[in-house]
């Protein structure tokens, strides 16, 4: 298993806690965890905080070399994009904030659970940028577009003022044209969720990949597929800090 991409497992409340004793433990390809941590400006899970904290006391000294955590929030198109950014830095602060070996915040676009059930491709944009202006402002760092039906179904043209993406893409290849219409491309694209927990991810999308994560059981995964891998990752997260 050491040939694939580094694997990411991405948790939520919902998934209850996971061992992230046994998740560290395996070793590659398992190198990365995304927590939720908040959506809109009312959720902020208290067992986000639990769950990130044991898996840092769990990667000790590995946390920034071979492990890495990050943390995510669920956009309400319903709400202001920079009030939401607000809320997320503040869930993520009360955690412990972003340390030398977490990943840039991750905007999540999807359709599900949104109030407004057919958003205009103008309010998508209005409410992403609005968000990753006011994350690099508190933060110094651009976040991470994460995202899939719903950007391309609106029509997105590009990242929205985040630095990187992250795709959710169920099958065995990563069609090149799908990325252009999630907005982004390959050269910027930093994790591809290959296999998820709801009805409409297939038992096996990506041949050769694991459906099951140590330590987490069936949850959301995604291949780090940012080029230049695990060396490509540290050193952008190096580069940030000296720079700061």
């Amino acid at each position: 298993m050491t040939s694939l991409d580094p694997l990411c497992v991405d948790v939520y409340a919902g998934d209850g806690r996971k061992d992230w004793r046994a998740f560290c433990a395996a070793g590659a390809p398992w190198h990365l965890a995304m927590f939720k941590a908040s959506q809109g400006t009312y959720y902020a899970p208290p067992i986000f905080g639990d769950e990130r904290r044991a898996f840092l006391d769990a990667a000790g000294a590995r946390h920034g070399v071979d492990l890495f955590d990050g943390a995510y929030h669920y956009l309400d198109l319903a709400l202001d994009g920079a009030a939401q950014a607000d809320y997320f830095v503040a869930a993520v602060e009360q955690a412990g904030g972003e340390l030398a070996g977490t990943l840039w915040g991750m905007v999540d676009v999807e359709r599900g659970g949104q109030r407004i059930r057919n958003p205009s491709r103008a309010l998508v944009e209005d409410r992403v940028r609005a968000f990753a202006a006011r994350y690099q402002q508190l933060t110094g760092r651009t976040p991470t577009l994460y995202g899939g039906e719903l950007l391309r179904s609106v029509g997105v043209t590009d990242r929205l003022g985040c630095g990187r993406s992250a795709i959710a893409l169920y099958g065995p290849t990563l069609p090149a044209r799908l990325v252009t219409r999630t907005g982004t491309d390959l050269a910027h694209l930093l994790l591809w969720q290959y296999a998820g927990t709801g009805p409409q991810s297939p038992s096996q999308s990506l041949p050769g990949y694991p459906l099951v994560a140590p330590g987490c059981g069936r949850v959301d995964l995604s291949a780090m597929v940012l080029p230049g891998g695990l060396d490509a990752l540290r050193a952008g997260l190096r580069a940030e800090r000296t720079a700061a």
